[in-house]
């Protein structure tokens, strides 16, 4: 078997090598309107790796990440009370969610994922999409659940913040307190 970021020969989804840089990672973020959006990796740093979603062994990669990330936030996360762990679209593609693999991650005293809560009703595809199309295009993001904790907004990648924000504002209107949106990569470079 062969690492799957760096290819060399590791009986490990990533070798030690890799596993001690994907490691050591520094939460970037970014703020719309008062809304934070924190971040794990640089886009260009996982570029590879993120689009694995797309295929299988895309499950193996997210879990492995969602553990050097997510996993060690939850960890060192206090507020003092439950938070729901909430992923954006968790409609399983390609035999697997790859944002509810993400929000699981976070399972910990404090944060508990909720799955199926947050749909969106749009099938459309945003990569390498504009701003303009993305916001011409929206998700029309519907809660499935009654939520009545704080919670974690979680997916993969945040590029424009489009998806984030509309994901926000639906819980906003809800009556939902968002304390902030988490992601693996941020694309703003």
């Amino acid at each position: 078997m062969r690492c799957l970021n760096c290819r060399c020969l590791s009986i490990k989804t990533f070798c030690k090598s890799c596993k001690k840089i994907l490691s050591e990672h520094t939460l970037s973020k970014r703020e719309f309107n008062g809304f934070k959006v924190y971040s794990f990796y640089k886009y260009s740093d996982i570029k590879n790796l993120i689009y694995s979603k797309h295929y299988l062994h895309g499950v193996f990669i997210y879990k492995n990440l969602a553990k050097l990330s997510f996993t060690k936030f939850a960890k060192t996360f206090k507020f003092n009370q439950k938070i729901l762990a909430v992923p954006l679209d968790d409609n399983i593609k390609s035999d697997y969610s790859h944002t509810a693999i993400l929000a699981k991650a976070l399972n910990s005293s404090e944060i508990k994922p909720i799955y199926n809560a947050l749909r969106a009703n749009s099938d459309v595809k945003y990569s390498g999409k504009s701003l303009k199309f993305r916001l011409q295009n929206k998700r029309d993001f519907k809660i499935l659940k009654k939520i009545n904790k704080p919670v974690i907004l979680v997916d993969d990648l945040i590029t424009t913040g489009s998806t984030m924000k509309e994901a926000f504002k639906v819980c906003q209107k809800a009556g939902i307190n968002v304390l902030f949106g988490l992601t693996l990569a941020d694309a703003k470079e």
